[in-house]
């Protein structure tokens, strides 16, 4: 062994030159690490939250003020690290320099020990009362009071990887008035989401209406475990009438390729290019809500809501709106809630006096009552749970007349080939008569629509009015993957000054084959586990709770027949095994009405393909008799 010795000059200059070296190094790796990794605190969750950094080179000096793009990382990642993106972490600082915008990374993880984040998923899944759509507001306003920042919407978007692509979906369809544009690559189609008592099926594409006032792209890979899943996503869009920028990449489940930033640019070119353009509110919107309190474009809702279901907000304008509550979508029941307080945006004149005209499904009558705007300019009103449509308008206003509702022959369902349509108007303004405009029309290729305006009289201080039938023709079929299977109707009505317009889902009880190997889980296991309720003899009797099999295939039952009370349909879901537990199945439990006697209805089934998933769905008819 030899031994080093150094006198005191000599090991002085060892020091600074090792100090040096050490210094030197720490530089070079500073200069490859532009980004900070930084926490604040955060009331929702209770304690710090880390989030990452991206500023512009020479933010400290330009005094600028600069757009946000929030970045949500997928499964297993957090606000540094996401090992199935291959993000390329210190490279993304020239995307920062080149287009002049602010990054924050945002971490979804609800505990440390937790690798799933956003409290979003499964059943199982939903375990905290934390939820990201609280934290997400709180990160912006720190975010805006800490650094120069833009601070409308107009200079805000989401770019979202994986669980953080759903994550985006439906962060920007919760907050439209937040953002301007979103992205999601390779973005998860629908998770629950929601409290552990009170979470609800929250499906992408049945959600596009919550979307219509922000721009949206899509990435997607052939070779993605979710390709088919998004091409749900992409259908959902277009039958929405939703405009969204979609394009395929190689490579599968990721961001980018290794060592490369060309994908990622892609969604921040595309967020970057909505800043500075004017995204104003909307003169009218709708929006499905599965809290029972929230806020949107100035309007304000409370509720006692304590189950999973939505409400729904349609049409909102100043001169009235549709309120309605729906277990699921796109067709369940009611949602049993006591009352529904909507405190409109402060659009009247303060302290004011209006009439109110509100049409009540629960009752099927109309009543105007006197309703003032406080001294903001806002009119709280009271709803029921089962569905209203409420105008609201000064005496001496003229008449509002707008789409009700409809049958096909004599149901709410169109049949295959010829249907009588029949639409009833509401005058939601002043009491009055005149001359009327009905025009129907569809952007489904698949339906026909014989003499589509109809030019009717309507007789004064009327506040309904019955169109003459219209015919309508449908030759669609039922799909093939669970991409939505309703039809789009619009229509419009010109009375006087005022023209309305409203699109409507119409489902469509489809010409199949009958279902061949019917079984009744009455309480009787049929596989696994009974979900029915009854006497268990395997059979339909009047009263029950009944799930339907074809085969071992539990059936969802598209409630079309005299012989089941739908507002007591419930909905069943279970996971079919796959890579990745995305794509939720849904079964109906049907209650079968006291005294039916037989029941003929659409009922369909999925299975589902491990790797990559790919929904299929099996249509197919039911004729059950009933058991006295």
């Amino acid at each position: 062994m030899h031994t080093i010795t150094m006198n005191a000059p000599n090991l002085t200059r060892f020091v600074k030159v090792f100090t040096l070296i050490a210094l030197v190094s720490m530089m070079r790796a500073y200069a490859q690490v532009p980004y900070q990794d930084l926490t604040h605190e955060s009331k929702v969750f209770g304690h710090p939250k880390y989030y990452r950094l991206y500023l512009p080179t020479g933010y400290a000096q330009s005094g600028k003020r600069y757009p946000v793009i929030y970045f949500f990382h997928g499964w297993g990642g957090r606000h540094s690290s996401d090992d199935n993106a291959k993000l390329e972490y210190a490279m993304l600082q020239k995307l920062v320099d080149k287009y002049q915008a602010i990054m924050v990374m945002w971490d979804g993880n609800i505990e440390e020990k937790q690798p799933r984040p956003y409290n979003v998923g499964n059943h199982e899944d939903i375990a905290f009362q934390v939820q990201m759509k609280d934290y997400f507001p709180e990160l912006i306003a720190h975010i805006d009071r800490t650094y120069r920042t833009l601070t409308d919407r107009d200079h805000r978007g989401i770019v979202g990887f994986s669980m953080g692509g759903f994550m985006s979906l439906y962060l920007s369809g919760k907050y439209p008035d937040m953002v301007c544009a979103g992205v999601s690559i390779m973005g998860s189609p629908e998770f629950f989401v929601g409290t552990p008592g009170n979470h609800t099926l929250y499906p992408v594409r049945y959600a596009f209406g919550n979307l219509q006032d922000v721009k949206m792209r899509i990435h997607t890979s052939p070779t993605d475990i979710l390709y088919f899943l998004n091409q749900e996503v992409k259908a959902g869009a277009a039958w929405e009438g939703k405009n969204i920028e979609m394009e395929e990449f190689s490579g599968g489940h990721m961001v980018d390729d290794p060592g490369e930033t060309w994908r990622f640019e892609k969604a921040m070119a595309f967020v970057a290019g909505e800043f500075g353009k004017k995204h104003p509110q909307p003169k009218k919107w709708s929006h499905y809500d599965l809290y029972g309190d929230f806020a949107l474009w100035g309007h304000e809702v409370k509720s006692d809501k304590q189950t999973p279901g939505f409400i729904y907000l349609k049409d909102v304008t100043p001169q009235g709106f549709g309120v309605y509550t729906q277990k699921w979508l796109p067709h369940g029941p009611t949602v049993p809630i006591g009352n529904i307080n909507v405190k409109t945006a402060p659009v009247y004149i303060a302290h004011a006096a209006y009439k109110r005209a509100n049409y009540s499904f629960k009752t099927g009558k109309i009543a105007v009552s006197d309703v003032k705007a406080d001294a903001a300019g806002s009119i709280s009103i009271d709803f029921d749970a089962h569905g209203n449509e409420t105008g609201i308008y000064k005496a001496g206003d003229k008449a509002n007349w707008g789409f009700l509702d409809l049958n096909a022959n004599e149901n709410p369902w169109l049949k295959n080939g010829s249907n009588a349509l029949k639409i009833r108007l509401l005058n939601r303004g002043s009491e009055g008569g005149g001359n009327l405009k009905v025009v129907i029309s569809s952007p489904d290729k698949n339906v026909s629509i014989k003499d589509s305006v109809k030019s009717v009289q309507v007789n004064a201080n009327a506040r309904l009015f019955q169109v003459p039938d219209f015919e309508i023709i449908c030759n669609k079929r039922p799909p093939l993957h669970a991409e939505p299977a309703d039809i789009k109707l619009k229509i419009t009505v010109y009375g006087g000054a005022t023209v309305n317009s409203t699109v409507i889902n119409v489902p469509v009880d489809f010409d199949v084959p009958y279902f061949t190997n019917i079984k009744v889980d009455d309480g009787k296991m049929v596989r696994q586990a009974a979900l029915g309720k009854g006497n268990g003899d395997g059979k339909a009797n009047a009263g029950e709770d009944i799930v339907l099999y074809e085969g071992d295939k539990r059936l969802k039952i598209d409630i079309n027949s005299a012989g089941i009370v739908a507002s007591r349909e419930q909905f069943t879901d279970e996971m079919i095994p796959a890579r990745w537990p995305d794509g939720f199945t849904q079964q109906s439990i049907i209650h079968v009405q006291p005294g039916a006697t037989e029941i003929e209805c659409l009922g369909s089934y999925e299975t589902k393909t491990f790797n990559p998933i790919e929904r299929k769905v099996t249509w197919g008819r039911v004729k059950l008799k009933i058991e006295k």
